[in-house]
């Protein structure tokens, strides 16, 4: 048993401030608006009381994750789920013991105060996102 705990689904994107307005407009308050250049990604957190966080990702720069999902036509879509685990490192050993292909090294995140973070990708749900502790004071 893995101890996980749903944090975020992940949306990519092309229009970072578009998308941001939208989830706004859709009752959603921006929590946290950052350039991540370790990632290669621009990143913003938004909330509404009673739902699951979205987390809204957007290229920052030519070299990023995004890549393949743009060149297939893929964005703007919810792409990854990430969930919390105590343990990032224990964690990803037993989804790669499911199956799951680790897509690089852990890494820390900016937008999540730092946490540590490692994408997995299993062939029945795709990819998911461990972050290891997350406590930005806003979630």
């Amino acid at each position: 048993m893995i101890d996980l705990a749903f944090h975020h689904v992940g949306v990519g994107t092309t229009t970072f401030e578009r998308a941001i307005a939208t989830y706004e407009a859709l009752g959603y308050a921006l929590r946290c608006n950052v350039d991540d250049p370790g990632l290669h990604v621009r990143v913003a957190f938004l909330a509404r009381p009673g739902h699951p966080l979205v987390e809204i990702v957007a290229p920052l720069g030519d070299d990023h994750p995004l890549k393949s999902l743009i060149a297939r036509k893929q964005l703007p879509s919810p792409y990854h789920t990430c969930y919390a685990v105590p343990d990032l490192d224990a964690a990803a050993a037993r989804l790669r013991e499911l199956g799951f292909l680790p897509l690089g090294e852990p890494a820390p995140a900016l937008a999540l105060g730092g946490a540590r973070i490692q994408y997995l990708y299993g062939g029945a749900v795709g990819l998911v996102e461990l972050a290891e502790s997350p406590a930005p004071e806003w979630a």
